[in-house]
């Protein structure tokens, strides 16, 4: 099979008019997620009926899909899907589950500029851990800092991917991946709709909080547990 395969279906969903996860997308035409994401790495060669649903989603000739770099091509429309929806690179293992990718602290600056490629995220070492929901995406990011005490600078922590950020409750404890602030853990407190921002605040009250607009995010993801060497105090 042709290597243009992967590098087009990456370069289509991420043209899109509105963009959408692996997640969404794949729900939107029927192929399922796991599937999708082999297909976008290279790592599986696509079923016939798959080609068919793609190539007649993105209106494209299968041959063209398979054989030929679409990114060159000024001939190709760009899809329109839901809004709302936000663009996932992820990674799956040999059975076609969710990796868990983990951003160590020497790949942090990088993954703010290259969260969206996928060639970089397949570059970040993957585990699995068998008590976190399967029908869930999981990242684990590195904490820097003293602003979230009892958590300590150098633990780890386990967190949710948040697709839809409108929904997010206030309080909640998120990681938030900022184009100028970088990798942030913190409370969020949600006026996306009528202000287009968050308020992120610190647990130690050295730290005061401040805005971010929503235009200045690149991801949102949702704590959902930690690992930190040392008993906490």
């Amino acid at each position: 099979m042709d290597t243009y395969f992967s590098q087009n279906l990456r370069f289509l969903r991420k043209n899109q008019v509105e963009k959408t996860s692996q997640e969404k997308f794949a729900e939107v035409i029927e192929i399922k997620k796991p599937t999708l994401g082999s297909y976008e790495s290279g790592r599986a060669e696509p079923k016939y009926a798959d080609l068919i649903k793609l190539a007649n989603y993105y209106q494209v000739n299968i041959g063209d899909l398979l054989t030929k770099d679409l990114s060159t091509q000024t001939h190709v429309q760009k899809a329109p899907v839901a809004s709302n929806l936000r663009v996932l690179a992820t990674t799956v293992n040999s059975e076609n589950e969710d990796n868990i990718e983990f951003v160590p602290i020497k790949a942090v600056a990088g993954y703010v500029e290259g969260y969206g490629d996928l060639e970089f995220i397949e570059t970040l070492p993957v585990f699995q851990v068998p008590f976190l929901q399967k029908d869930k995406k999981y990242r684990v990011f590195p904490i820097q800092g003293e602003s979230m005490l009892p958590l300590k600078e150098g633990s780890y922590v386990f967190a949710e991917y948040i697709e839809d950020w409108r929904n997010i409750k206030n309080g909640t404890v998120c990681v938030i991946v900022t184009k100028d602030e970088g990798i942030v853990l913190k409370k969020v407190f949600n006026y996306l709709d009528d202000k287009n921002l968050l308020v992120l605040k610190s647990t130690n009250e050295r730290f005061a909080p401040y805005p971010v607009m929503g235009e200045d995010i690149n991801e949102l993801w949702k704590f959902a547990g930690y690992f930190q060497g040392e008993f906490p105090s």
